[in-house]
């Protein structure tokens, strides 16, 4: 497994252990897990608000957003973890521009399947990038803007080092939020 697996594993266990830090987070799963329908507008909306993302705050487009969410009618996708969803929620039309909200697009598809959909991140693509080079998992038309590459990148780490076994997406992005930089630092 060598010295980065085990520092991963090592960081993955201390993130279990403070779950209480992330109290808010939790609150949010469950009000998805109560509340799995996406059909009617107050309930996007309140889903929307729950989330609080920064891509739809920087926008502005909170009404747009829950308009666009209905119109894709989610759940048959959701329910059958169709990860082809997050691209198309993603794709976003707003004010004569297009706009991919990745990040917002599978936090929210997260937030409904912690267990499914991976959460895309742009602060360590880099990283990421080296990784899948250096185990010649990149084509050559690849890009990690894409929500499929990242995936497959993301799971092979994930497979590789076993953290699949200790933590689902929503906490691998914890784990990167609160640790790369410590285990990167080592």
């Amino acid at each position: 497994m060598g010295i980065l697996g085990e520092k991963l594993r090592e960081y993955a266990f201390k993130l279990k252990e403070r779950e209480d830090f992330f109290l808010s987070d939790v609150r949010r799963h469950e009000y998805f897990a109560e509340n799995p329908k996406n059909v009617e507008a107050e309930s996007v909306r309140q889903k929307m608000s729950v989330l609080n993302h920064r891509q739809i705050h920087d926008l502005a487009c909170h009404e747009e957003m829950v308009r666009h969410i209905l119109e894709l009618e989610i759940d048959p996708d959701l329910e059958q973890n169709h990860l082809e969803l997050v691209p198309r929620l993603a794709h976003f039309h707003y004010k004569g521009k297009d706009y991919e909200l990745l990040a917002f697009a599978s936090e929210y598809c997260n937030s409904h399947k912690p267990n499914v959909f991976p959460i895309y991140n742009s602060q360590h693509l880099g990283l990421l990038k080296q990784y899948m080079e250096h185990h010649d998992l990149l084509k050559k038309d690849d890009s990690l803007n894409d929500y499929f590459v990242f995936t497959r990148g993301l799971d092979h780490l994930m497979n590789r080092y076993r953290l699949n076994e200790i933590l689902n997406y929503y906490e691998v992005k914890k784990l990167d939020w609160l640790y790369l930089d410590k285990l990167m630092a080592e």
